[in-house]
């Protein structure tokens, strides 16, 4: 072969290889100048991450301060009345937690009525959001935590042991990684980190089914729950203000028949071992004649679907009250 032909070929091979790794270093450079929101969370070091939040030996993390608390959907605890006349009932949860809210507010005009909510909101944050409410010297008398399957689920991408603060009080999350050598690559890459990320590579339980959550319920899951409800349970002993776990059934064990309930009836067993009482509404919503009616076309509840959670959670609570006694043995 000539030597302008052996030229010609490592300028090829040359121009191949700058073909393909450039874009790759541009991608790289411009992943770490801005990469993508459901990836940085991931970052514990990155800048732009800052937060209110200090960690915590048991559930991963708490509050610097209840003036840096900024919930979501609810005024700062400095503009809510510590006290009311009126019986005062807190709800913690999502959106389905707030629609029940505001019905409980429609219809029990005897009671005042409190939503908490934070973005990204997980179970860990409301036993600490609850805490800090109570130490502030909001005075409730109930305090009520919805919960719903996929929300219980999601302990399956990032348990506990997942949660981390950085150092700016940013919550930030770990992830599983790969086996070596491929680790090395996940963690000196931003582009094979989002890879890892969006083929959900990254959770704690691989492959796991969201959907699955309500006949098949992880040992890793009931472990973190068991150590949730268990501070729920200290929280209440300790303050003698009782507390309500709402476990909302999912749509298709409303509207199919042939569910096990497994869901339920672990929580159930968690929440009794834990001196904590929980209300499951799943039977009264499947007794209404019309039971699609319950719910919007997103699967939340119709207003309906919402009053019927309030009055089943209110007969539940009073069948609790003529026992005179929770689980817990808190006084009604």
């Amino acid at each position: 072969m000539s030597r302008t032909a052996k030229g010609t070929g490592w300028l090829v091979a040359a121009g191949v290889i700058a073909g393909l790794a450039l874009p790759l270093a541009l991608g790289e450079t411009f992943m770490r100048l801005r990469p993508p929101e459901n990836v940085r969370q991931f970052l514990d070091g990155d800048p732009a991450l800052k937060g209110a939040y200090k960690s915590d030996p048991v559930l991963r993390m708490n509050y610097r301060s209840p003036d840096l608390y900024q919930p979501a959907e609810a005024p700062k605890l400095a503009q809510i009345p510590k006290s009311s006349p009126k019986p005062t009932w807190a709800f913690f949860g999502v959106s389905f937690a707030k629609g029940i809210s505001q019905t409980a507010d429609r219809v029990m005009p005897s009671h005042r009525i409190l939503f908490f909510r934070e973005i990204n909101d997980r179970m860990n944050m409301r036993v600490q959001q609850a805490r800090m409410i109570l130490d502030y010297g909001i005075k409730a008398d109930r305090l009520v935590f919805v919960l719903i399957p996929i929300e219980i689920a999601r302990y399956t991408e990032t348990p506990l042991s997942y949660f981390r603060v950085n150092e700016s009080g940013a919550i930030t999350y770990s992830l599983r990684m790969p086996p070596q050598p491929f680790d090395w690559v996940v963690r000196n890459s931003r582009l094979a980190l989002i890879a890892w990320v969006r083929a959900r590579r990254h959770n704690a339980v691989p492959n796991f089914r969201l959907s699955t959550i309500i006949e098949n319920v992880p040992e890793t899951v009931q472990n973190d729950f068991r150590v949730m409800f268990g501070e729920l349970g200290k929280l209440q002993r300790e303050k003698g203000v009782p507390m309500t776990i709402v476990m909302l059934p999912d749509r298709r064990q409303v509207l199919n028949d042939g569910s096990n309930y497994t869901l339920q009836k672990t929580m159930a067993a968690l929440a009794k071992d834990a001196g904590i009482d929980i209300y499951d509404p799943v039977e009264l919503l499947r007794v209404q004649p019309d039971r699609r009616a319950l719910f919007v076309p997103d699967w939340h509840y119709t207003d309906a679907g919402y009053e019927l959670v309030v009055k089943g959670l209110n007969e539940h609570l009073d069948k609790n009250a003529k026992r005179g006694r929770t689980s817990s043995g808190l006084a009604q």
